[in-house]
């Protein structure tokens, strides 16, 4: 054995016995030892990945609504003979083992989170959509936890290196959108204190947007504890490859003035006054062929592999969950994305296969993959009046008890305190 591998028979012979307190201990202790170490060996990635869903299925089963969206619709559910918890199992996951809905481990329970800030990377055209992601669950985990949040300013529509800028200063500077229910801006001028350590999030786009940020800013890179990937697109999108083809011979001037402006003018009329000041800014930066290429399958291929050796020597704690929907269960507009990605994988989310979605950092762990679309992940229910007739707007994942069994999971780890 070398001085890297870690002894888990105590764990296995705790796995067998069904001890689930001495498992958490000693995956607790293997972590604060050599986490580089830890998240490499198989047992403790495989029960790392087990503890999540257990803890995902006690949190949405004590969620009236995480239950009641689990329901099957009428007349259905009154024959349903399903507990609460294989209810929820089996609607939230994709596809979970039928041995660990019932199996019972130890409740988590968070330690303190004041010196680690969660530091949020929104995705792609962030301020255009009807609400900004996780908007109603930033706060609650806040009220709840105690837990710093800050989500990047990043800009709705630039390439990932650009957007570099606005992570790190929100790094440096806590430049961003605070966790209050209007995701509030804070500016320089507010004199925020900065973050010290963080445990970094990125969501769709802005997964690549952190990696970008770890290779420009490799000064930053002590402080991040770990990395969340949610739905993130590490390896591109097929749909981002047509979408770039269509644009990159026009010229960029064209590009600006012809769609951002028209955005920003469409947003003024379906989205509060307070709400444009989100989308009605920075117009001049705006690079939206940067953007799409920065999302096609060639470049992020490109960046991940000129930077393979680099991100590898990291050895940052590395964890990923994934989508999966179908035609049935989107929007009219996105089912053509649905059906063009079937054409690769059946199991995408309307925007990212599981390979897209897949982290290219070393160890990564996949804790699950959500029965939910790229959009139902992150985002509230829309307004009816802004779902342009779509039926399938409801967002009924139940984002709360994601986000909220994250925390308790990288509490229990060690990695957010």
């Amino acid at each position: 054995m070398s001085k890297n591998d870690v002894d888990t028979a105590t764990i296995e012979s705790a796995l067998t016995r069904g001890d689930y307190e001495t498992v958490i201990a000693e995956v607790r202790s293997a972590m604060d030892a050599d986490r580089v170490a830890a998240m490499a060996n198989p047992v403790i990635s495989a029960w790392i990945a087990r503890r999540y869903r257990n803890i995902f299925l006690e949190e949405a089963t004590s969620d009236p609504d995480a239950v009641k969206h689990s329901n099957r619709p009428f007349p259905l559910n009154v024959v349903d003979k399903r507990d609460a918890r294989q209810r929820v199992a089996e609607r939230m996951f994709r596809s979970i083992d039928a041995d660990e809905i019932h199996t019972d481990m130890p409740k988590a329970m968070p330690g303190p989170f004041a010196n680690t800030t969660l530091l949020f990377a929104p995705g792609l055209i962030t301020g255009y959509m009807p609400t900004l992601a996780f908007q109603s669950v930033f706060p609650q985990m806040r009220r709840r936890f105690g837990v710093r949040i800050l989500s990047s300013d990043s800009h709705p529509v630039r390439s990932s290196e650009a957007n570099v800028e606005d992570l790190a200063a929100a790094m440096e500077h806590g430049i961003g959108n605070d966790s209050d229910p209007e995701g509030t801006l804070i500016t320089k001028e507010d004199k925020p204190t900065p973050p010290g350590d963080v445990l970094v999030m990125g969501y769709s786009k802005g997964s690549p947007d952190l990696v970008s940020l770890l290779v420009a800013r490799p000064d930053l890179v002590p402080r991040i504890k770990g990395f969340v990937s949610w739905a993130g697109a590490h390896g591109g999108s097929y749909l981002a490859n047509d979408m770039y083809n269509d644009v990159k011979n026009t010229p960029n001037v064209d590009i600006v003035k012809n769609t951002a402006e028209h955005m920003a003018a469409i947003a003024r009329r379906v989205i509060p006054f307070e709400g444009v000041q989100r989308v009605d800014r920075r117009l001049e930066e705006y690079d939206i062929k940067g953007a799409l290429y920065s999302l096609t399958t060639g470049a992020r291929e490109q960046f991940n592999a000129k930077n393979a050796q680099y991100l590898d020597s990291l050895g940052i704690p590395s964890f990923y969950f994934t989508g999966s929907t179908s035609v049935f269960e989107v929007a009219y507009y996105n089912a053509k994305g649905v059906l063009e990605l079937n054409k690769y994988d059946k199991n995408n989310d309307m925007q990212l296969t599981q390979w897209e979605a897949t982290p290219r950092l070393p160890n990564s762990n996949h804790l699950a993959m959500f029965h939910a679309n790229h959009w139902d992940l992150s985002y509230d229910t829309w307004p009816w009046y802004e779902t342009m007739g779509s039926l399938h707007l409801r967002q009924p994942f139940t984002r709360y008890s994601a986000m909220s069994s994250i925390l308790l999971l990288m509490s229990e780890l060690g990695i957010m305190t």
